[in-house]
């Protein structure tokens, strides 16, 4: 019988392959059947999150015992392939006859004529004693490009490690490369309107698995895996699950009870929620999305959280412009960008696969367009607070200068320095108005955040 983690992380794994499909939210929707115990859960999602993860590099090493171009290979017998490999060059405790019986027996359920080439393969991965690391090692040995030989060994494209270089050099771009493919840290943020980081932490003062984020006020880090969707104080509305690093940026928008804030891309609605509960529920806060199973997810939250400010609209928020009661309307607007998603490799394993340079050509004028119309909506000496989860400069900093520098916003950048976390201080110093979080510093995922200041006149 093939163990039920293999069959349920090969099931996401093709319907990532074939259909685009989120990593993340596939996996949330077969966990949340309850259908594997806690620890098929783990096996089933390390399956998934490391094979993405790894692609490349299995792909190295796998094309070495095939005669024929491994991407020509029917997607689910690649998929059991790719699996298999993680599981035996990259997990210790995972008996490799083990992983490779239900290989063989997967690809007999599922393509009957491939097993024995899953077999032969498997079998001379295993006979080849040598660790991961030293067979790419081997492999890219010849390579003289090194961003190539760097794609292959850490698994990225090599367009993506070439421009990263470019912006932060090779030894950090070595740094960012292994941190993202690092396990994903969990961490939550107390709703404060219920409760206080105390009483949630004291839940876990015996054992000693959750600490105080010294990041966030609100936030909590996690030691160990947790059952979010069975924990009590997630499903009271105490606490919401976010990274640290988005809980810096809904604080920097300075919104204040009654003020009017717009939040232009705003699902699934963490960081709405956040600004909800700085503002103690008592504003009036329009939350934007143009999908409409997105705005229920807005809608959701704020329903889980007991938050009544929080307006969900299905729109894109450029067309506001249009309302001519909607111009100078807001006080302050979070404009949390649709990016490349560089900065949450950790999360969105797939994306580094699914993402292009066209893509992110493209963002960047859909990020400028945004902004511009955000500096349309807010009021004079209204703040802006524009966020993305990318670590490409193009996306961050070059968006946010280019529409400034049309010089017909009237925005200019507003310094943050004096409102982070000490830790992070020193990062904000050298550019007052905005931060970089890398996922090689502090154990969160990449976000950018810049806080601009609407003139007066």
């Amino acid at each position: 019988m093939i163990a039920a983690a293999r069959q349920w992380a090969f099931d996401i794994l093709v319907r990532v392959a074939t259909e685009r499909s989120f990593a993340n939210l596939s996996l949330q929707d077969a966990l949340g059947k309850g259908a594997l115990s806690d620890r098929d859960r783990a096996l089933c999602t390390s399956l998934v999150y490391g094979t993405l993860q790894r692609q490349r590099s299995l792909d190295a090493i796998l094309q070495t015992h095939l005669s024929r171009p491994i991407d020509g290979l029917e997607p689910r017998v690649l998929a059991i392939l790719r699996m298999t490999a993680y599981q035996v060059l990259y997990l210790d405790k995972i008996p490799g006859y083990a992983a490779v019986s239900d290989a063989v027996e997967l690809c007999k359920s599922v393509r009957p004529k491939a097993a024995g080439l899953v077999n032969a393969v498997m079998r001379a991965l295993l006979r080849d004693r040598r660790p991961a690391a030293v067979r790419l090692k081997d492999l890219t040995a010849s390579v003289a490009d090194w961003a190539e030989r760097a794609a292959v060994i850490h698994s990225y494209p090599t367009w993506l490690v070439r421009r990263l270089e470019q912006t932060y050099g090779r030894s950090r771009t070595c740094s960012l490369l292994e941190a993202c493919n690092e396990p994903p840290a969990l961490s939550a943020r107390v709703n404060r309107l219920r409760a206080t980081r105390a009483q949630i932490l004291s839940e876990f003062v015996e054992d000693g698995a959750a600490q105080a984020s010294v990041l966030s006020p609100d936030g909590i880090r996690f030691r160990r895996g947790l059952d979010v969707g069975s924990w009590e104080p997630y499903l009271d509305g105490l606490v919401s699950v976010q990274d640290e690093g988005a809980m810096v940026i809904a604080p920097l928008l300075q919104a204040q009870a009654g003020e009017r804030i717009l939040d232009m891309c705003a699902a699934p609605g963490g960081k709405t929620a956040h600004i909800a509960e700085l503002q103690g529920d008592a504003g009036d806060i329009l939350a934007c999305d143009v999908h409409a199973h997105k705005v229920r997810l807005i809608e959701e939250t704020a329903s889980r959280l007991g938050l009544a400010s929080i307006k969900a609209v299905c729109c894109d928020a450029r067309t506001l412009t249009a309302e001519a009661e909607l111009q100078g309307a807001f006080d302050a607007i979070l404009l949390d960008a649709p990016c490349s998603g560089f900065g949450v490799l950790r999360h969105r394993p797939e994306i580094r696969w699914q993402r292009t340079e066209a893509d992110v050509l493209q963002l960047t004028k859909l990020q400028q367009g945004l902004l511009a119309a955000a500096a349309e909506l807010v009021r004079p000496g209204g703040r802006i607070v524009y966020s993305t989860c990318t670590m490409l400069p193009e996306e961050n900093e070059g968006v946010v200068r280019a529409v400034i520098e049309t010089g017909t916003n009237a925005l200019a950048w507003d310094d943050i320095t004096g409102e982070l976390p000490p830790l992070l201080v020193e990062s904000a110093r050298e550019q007052p108005g905005q931060l970089l979080l890398m996922p090689d510093l502090y154990g969160t995922d990449g976000f950018y955040m810049a806080r601009l200041r609407k003139k007066e006149t």
